[in-house]
């Protein structure tokens, strides 16, 4: 695995299915970095305990209206540490060239270089792992975006990309 080029970058986006290894493969390989993570999950579950006076969140709680909401913040977010000379690391399903665009777009816009790692973990893997989680992503909602998934090219527009086969 050669990511000796990534942690030059400014942007690195850390994509695959729900339970893929997403959070624990950029803890393992970026956390040391001084590098700032963003992740949609942990801002739906901020804007829910923030609106709900501290009521615990999980995954049975999310409300697609809120989405708009936690994609504009996630932006701000990114466009605010990007602006302030931080290396990032987004840690996303992104399956979908769709889903990774906006990335791409922002990163252009700020003059910042990016880069995509897919994580290409089986979904069966991931339907396993997903199991012994404290709050399990619906089964059904892992199997939609495998569907949906599409493996990341070079045609995206990222100056690094890397598809790890099961991690």
């Amino acid at each position: 695995m050669k990511l000796d080029p990534f942690y030059d970058l400014d942007v690195v986006l850390v994509c695959g299915l729900p339970a893929s290894g997403k959070s624990h493969f950029s803890r393992g390989y970026f956390n040391r970095d001084g590098r700032k993570r963003v992740n949609r999950k942990e801002i739906r579950r901020s804007l829910h305990q923030m609106t709900t006076f501290g009521e615990a969140w999980n995954e049975a709680l999310f409300d697609s209206g809120d989405e708009g909401l936690v994609k504009h913040v996630e932006r701000r977010i990114l466009e605010h540490l990007l602006h302030g000379g931080q290396k990032v690391l987004i840690d996303n399903t992104s399956v979908t060239v769709a889903s990774r665009k906006s990335y791409v777009q922002i990163a252009r816009q700020m003059h910042k270089s990016i880069g995509v790692i897919f994580l290409n973990t089986p979904l069966k893997t991931c339907i396993q792992r997903n199991s012994g989680r404290d709050f399990p992503v619906p089964d059904v909602a892992i199997v939609n975006l495998s569907v949906s998934q599409q493996i990341p090219r070079s045609g995206e527009g990222f100056d690094e990309l890397l598809i790890i086969g099961e991690y």
